[in-house]
């Protein structure tokens, strides 16, 4: 699913009914060597706030990259632990965009 969002498409379906099997190879190899997005953009930016609270941290140890990523942390289990009704929410917004 976060291929077919990367790149615009708001179902996978769509993706595969406009995609060609080799297209969609060659954007799935070059999304797992290079990722693109949001997912791209906030690790670069949990990895520079990491960054700079290092250089300016005199004592004591530093938060890792992950605690500047709220979007990661939705997917990692350190965002919280999640509602029944968030589940409930999630499963079935996954279960729209696979047409069921």
């Amino acid at each position: 699913m976060r291929l077919a969002r990367t790149l615009g498409y708001k179902s996978r379906q769509r993706m595969y009914d406009d995609l060609t099997a080799e297209e969609l190879i060659e954007h799935e190899e070059a999304y797992k060597l290079d990722p693109w997005g949001d997912e791209r953009e906030e690790l670069l930016h949990g990895i520079l706030c990491n960054l700079v609270d290092r250089c300016h941290r005199q004592t004591g140890c530093c938060e890792p990259p992950i605690h500047y990523m709220p979007y990661a942390k939705q997917f990692d289990g350190t965002g919280g632990e999640q509602t029944e009704e968030q589940m409930q929410e999630i499963l079935s917004t996954v279960a729209a965009s696979w047409g069921r």
